[in-house]
């Protein structure tokens, strides 16, 4: 169902969009910072599902949308490897829910991956396997960034997914 809004009547509803951060999400300090230096409102709370999701005065995205950040490629693989029984559970909790995920991984690119540039022993051919088994299912989008960019791009997610949320519900 498509909603009619003015262009003022739907800026004044994403006025109220909340970034909910996960309390078990420790080492966020860059990402708050830039929610504190853009006047994004903010919270901490247990997530289900994710590090990161919105929402919009008393109304939860966190069903719908969140973001799972990774440090770096080393920790991916520890999630693969060591941690993969509960980090799988996780991603089929998002798939039974029908929540969009998006996985963040700081500090790195498709290159770092098919160059080896990380310090597990996971073989490149590996890691680049499971993210794209792992896209496929689990309906989740991977992406990489530098961690100075990772609350801009959270932020813009989480924005866009509650504009399109208010807009076709």
């Amino acid at each position: 169902m498509v909603r009619h809004w003015t262009d003022k009547q739907l800026a004044e509803e994403l006025k109220k969009l909340t970034i909910i951060c996960d309390t078990r999400e420790n080492v966020n300090g860059h990402i708050t910072k830039y929610l504190d230096a853009h006047h994004i409102p903010h919270i901490s709370r247990k997530l289900d599902v994710g590090d990161y999701s919105a929402q919009l005065g008393e109304m939860s995205l966190e069903r719908d949308i969140c973001v799972e950040r990774k440090h770096n490629l080393d920790e991916i693989c520890g999630n693969f490897t060591a941690e993969r029984e509960r980090f799988e559970r996780e991603f089929m909790r998002a798939k039974a829910y029908g929540t969009k995920v998006v996985l963040i991984v700081e500090n790195a690119s498709w290159g770092d991956i098919f160059l080896g540039n990380y310090r597990s022993k996971v073989q490149p051919k590996s890691l680049f396997g499971s993210l794209l088994s792992w896209m496929v299912r689990y309906n989740i989008t991977v992406t990489f960034c530098k961690p100075e960019e990772t609350g801009k791009i959270i932020h813009g997610i989480l924005y866009y997914a509650a504009k399109e949320h208010l807009l076709y519900g």
